[in-house]
């Protein structure tokens, strides 16, 4: 039985944009608030993860369990928003229901088709995160991740959230995003795609746009990888030319 996730709707009930998004590694919806205040206009459904929030822990935490408990929780067609691992999940979801996500959005995506340089800071988190003082590190982490936030007392919402979250959460979570075949999921991306990463991603761009040719890239300028606190004015024009050019049909 899929666990039922805790979600959250914002925005225009019954508008004809419907977004599903999904927070990253250790956050919560709370994370994707300032993508749903710039999406007011759309229907929105923010979910907490599995282990993560306000939602129940679970027996593991592959990113296909993710995805499938997400999708359980929202209904209909929607245009997916993910950030740094809830793009994993959004990639995912897509694979496994084609007819229930009409577009995808990656925001600072997690490992897909990671650098040789990002794989193995990857596998050394992975053996960090083993022997240290998890929400300690946690913190640290979040905190790099920022260059300037426009809101900085969101940022210390987030890092409270973060600093919460299970240490067995965090690590099974990491291990998911590390071990999740990004690659495979993104060369069957069955849907319109734009990915949105920053100065010095994990995955180059040129890298996932050979992967899936169908997957519209771009890039911001002065921001960190929590993109959606620092630059979401940047962040939601790319978006609506997205779903101006690639026109994803939402609930239908």
């Amino acid at each position: 039985m899929i666990p039922a996730l805790h979600t959250v709707a914002s925005g225009t009930s019954g508008a004809p944009l419907r977004l599903v998004l999904v927070h990253g590694w250790t956050c919560d919806h709370g994370s994707m608030a300032p993508v749903a205040a710039a999406f007011a206009d759309a229907d929105v459904t923010s979910v907490d993860l599995l282990g993560h929030g306000a939602s129940p822990k679970a027996a593991g935490y592959a990113i296909s369990d993710q995805a499938a408990a997400a999708l359980a929780a929202t209904a209909g067609r929607a245009v997916w928003i993910g950030h740094s691992m809830g793009a994993q999940v959004a990639l995912e979801a897509a694979r496994l229901a084609p007819d229930r996500v009409a577009g995808v959005v990656l925001l600072d995506p997690a490992f897909i088709v990671p650098t040789d340089k990002a794989r193995a800071f990857g596998e050394g988190m992975r053996t960090q995160l083993a022997r240290v003082d998890i929400p300690s590190m946690i913190e640290v982490f979040g905190r790099g991740q920022i260059v300037r936030a426009a809101d900085p007392a969101a940022v210390e919402a987030l890092i409270a959230t973060m600093r919460a979250t299970d240490p067995a959460v965090v690590r099974s979570a990491w291990d998911a995003i590390l071990d999740w075949d990004g690659a495979a999921a993104l060369a069957a991306m069955p849907c319109p795609g734009l990915v949105i990463a920053i100065d010095k991603p994990l995955n180059r761009l040129p890298d996932l746009a050979r992967t899936n040719p169908k997957l519209m890239t771009a890039q911001v300028a002065g921001s960190g990888h929590m993109v959606q606190f620092e630059v979401m004015d940047q962040v939601a024009a790319m978006i609506r030319r997205f779903l101006d050019l690639a026109a994803p049909v939402s609930d239908g």
